[in-house]
């Protein structure tokens, strides 16, 4: 008999259904927000509750919205985040409060539905994803624990993801680039309108700066669904910079000034926390102060989206860059901050554009060390290898991460910093290895 408690097991049976974090697949029929509808129903709908509900699509920078959101409001109320992916355990994806689910409650709940579910897909020859199981389970934690706001990250695009069941609030668009033009399209118009698909009737629309063509679609959707659009608009009054590894600055926002100290570096991330910020003024309900605002931001931590660590006298920067729009601004930010010099560790994910990263690796020429990290969906590192000999590219090669680690800290110089980027699954590895050292 298998216990209400038991956390492994239950990741088990998940795992034995499609996951496309895991898998990839040239059938995209799973993406149907339909059978999310039916799955919802069948769980007397969690996804429908008193809380409000703020709704996170975009590109890059999503997940860092959503946290910062759930970093601010978390000191005056009861939080329900839900992001994706995890970098060590699944449990990272569902919070209350800054405070992961437990393993147990976690268990309990998929235990309480998993036969349930079995029987219906068994007389409707159907079967429910990974990942609309795992949002099913997070809208029940929120629910049952009486959460007063819940932050909600897409998946993958909007209109068919599976948090799109949601009736939101307010929705947050963060940039839209190119990024899975295998599930969304190839061209921004059609990213843009798989993204923009999330925005309800008669809500609120918070839009990061986006390219002309994403900024019209967003601008007619939201006037289709009678909703206000509230474009990002602020201003830097003092120029980031860098004390006791986090980024400080000052920014100006519909009449009022905030201090800016946070964990990741680069300017862009001024504009994640801009429309973080530009979100928090916008809910009525819940009225958010300045302190609240500035305390919130200092105490965000998101792991392995540009943040500096020290390690065996050297300086590491551990990114999830990984898109065209992600090493552009990597690109900025070693400008703004670190000079030219510096030793990158790469890898990738399968289906993920190569092309950005070598047209990245090739501008700095920089010492690059290649790995693969032991996700499912990591790029072997012989296709890196193939693609940088047809580039001309220099590389090390390395045979695991801890000794991608390790050729690092040997051939690097005291005054050069060690990037990890290309892969969120490879900088996750890099920062799991360092801590795990530091502990000892």
């Amino acid at each position: 008999m298998i216990m209400d408690f038991d956390y492994s097991k239950a990741i088990e049976n998940l795992e034995k259904r499609f996951n496309f974090e895991k898998k990839e697949s040239k059938d995209f029929s799973f993406f149907k927000l339909d059978r999310s509808f039916q799955l919802m129903k069948l769980l007397d709908n969690p996804h429908k509750s008193n809380a409000l509900t703020i709704h996170v699509a975009g590109t890059n920078g999503k997940g860092s919205v959503s946290s910062l959101l759930s970093s601010v409001l978390s000191l005056k109320h009861k939080v329900g985040l839900y992001t994706s992916p995890h970098l060590n355990d699944y449990t990272e994806r569902i919070k209350i409060n800054k405070k992961d689910i437990s393993m147990k409650e976690f268990a309990n709940i998929y235990f309480q539905i998993e036969k349930q579910i079995s029987v219906y897909e068994k007389k409707f020859n159907t079967q429910f994803s990974f990942f609309e199981i795992l949002t099913a389970i997070s809208f029940i934690y929120f629910k049952k624990n009486s959460a007063d706001i819940n932050i909600i990250e897409t998946g993958i695009g909007g209109t068919f993801d599976t948090t799109n069941v949601l009736n939101s609030d307010i929705q947050v668009i963060t940039p839209i680039s190119y990024d899975h033009q295998n599930v969304l399209g190839n061209t921004i118009k059609l990213i843009a309108e798989n993204k923009a698909g999330i925005i309800k009737k008669n809500s609120v629309v918070i839009t990061a700066n986006q390219i002309s063509e994403a900024l019209e679609i967003i601008k007619e959707k939201s006037k289709k669904e009678n909703s206000k659009l509230i474009p990002l608009n602020y201003s830097i009054n003092v120029k980031p910079f860098l004390k006791n590894n986090k980024m400080n600055s000052v920014i100006y926002l519909n009449d009022e000034e905030y201090e800016i100290s946070t964990y990741s570096i680069g300017e862009y991330y001024l504009d994640n926390i801009a429309l973080s910020i530009q979100t928090l003024q916008h809910l009525n309900k819940f009225k958010v102060d300045k302190i609240d605002v500035e305390s919130g931001i200092k105490e965000n931590f998101w792991p392995c989206r540009g943040n500096l660590k020290k390690f065996k006298d050297r300086n590491f920067f551990i990114d999830g860059a990984h898109n065209e729009d992600g090493f552009k601004k990597l690109e900025t930010t070693i400008n703004e901050f670190f000079g030219k010099k510096f030793i990158l560790i790469f890898g990738l994910n399968k289906n993920h554009d190569i092309n950005s990263s070598i047209k990245f690796i090739k501008k700095f020429k920089c010492k690059t060390i290649i790995s693969e990290s032991g996700h499912p969906k990591s790029e072997k590192v012989t296709y890196i290898e193939k693609k940088f000999k047809y580039n001309n590219i220099n590389y090390i090669k390395s045979n695991d991460m801890e000794d991608a680690l390790n050729i690092s800290l040997k051939e690097s110089k005291e005054d050069e910093i060690i990037i990890s980027a290309g892969s969120l699954f490879i900088s996750a590895e890099i920062n799991k290895i360092i801590e795990n050292e530091q502990r000892k």
